[in-house]
């Protein structure tokens, strides 16, 4: 773990880290309300970080490590276009891999099997980011999450492949039950001046799952066939970005 927690903080505008381990949650007991945290919707999909780093001339590359350090990007292909979506390269950002179903829902199967042999399904996978942990060559990692936060939605330009996850402050409770009748995995709440600590699980963020049964079936929402169904079902749940 040590080559995570001696990261230069100064960086060196030209390299980025070669690899790097996400920051990982600890489990809450319960959902609750805070007015120091960011509360944000869960997928379950699988977590990634996004290296945009100098390629052939005139255009960055993309890889995407997961939390072995393995790169899924030339398993998704769809997603090599996302380097011309962020200003500021090169640049590294924290996110979740997810291939939604036509209903706008997770599909863990078509992820997995994508990941595993590139298998086609039909489905179009989608990065959605949370984090932004180095800009323009420079480690953003010792300052607050809001501030990080704040950059990201500078520089990223959304799309129906990389859409930047909202959050809410305060309602923690509303947010979970609102995810738990989307179906999703559950609810992130990471607390407003959070460092980024590179392969360090700590209280700082919070994981609360959604459990089955939580929320009566009858509660649950008819499916929804959008044309960019992540965004939708985003956009279904009650938060002010």
């Amino acid at each position: 773990m040590s080559d995570q927690l001696n990261l230069s903080l100064t960086g060196d505008v030209a390299r980025l880290p070669r690899t790097l381990r996400p920051m990982m949650p600890r489990s809450a007991e319960a959902p609750f309300d805070s007015a120091d945290h960011v509360f944000e919707p869960n997928w379950g999909g699988r977590r990634a970080l996004a290296f945009i780093e100098p390629g052939r001339p005139g255009r960055p590359k993309l890889r995407l490590l997961d939390e072995t350090g393995r790169d899924l990007a030339p398993h998704l292909p769809e997603l090599a276009y996302i380097v011309d979506l962020v200003g500021e390269p090169p640049a590294i950002l924290d996110g979740e891999l997810v291939v939604p179903d036509r209903s706008g829902r997770m599909d863990h199967e078509a992820l997995a099997g994508r990941l595993a042999d590139g298998q086609a399904t039909g489905l179009s996978p989608v990065y959605l980011v949370f984090d932004l942990l180095w800009s323009g060559g420079r480690p953003l990692v010792a300052q607050p999450l809001f501030k990080r936060r704040e950059r990201l939605a500078k520089i990223v330009t959304p799309s129906p492949e990389l859409v930047v996850v909202p959050g809410v402050v305060n309602d923690g409770f509303d947010l979970h039950f609102a995810v738990a009748q989307q179906g999703l995995a559950g609810v992130m709440a990471r607390h407003l001046r959070s460092p980024y600590l590179p392969g360090r699980r700590s209280d700082l963020w919070r994981w609360i799952p959604t459990q089955p049964g939580e929320v009566p079936l009858h509660l649950l929402p008819e499916p929804i066939v959008p044309t960019r169904p992540v965004l939708a079902l985003i956009q279904r749940l009650p938060f002010d970005d």
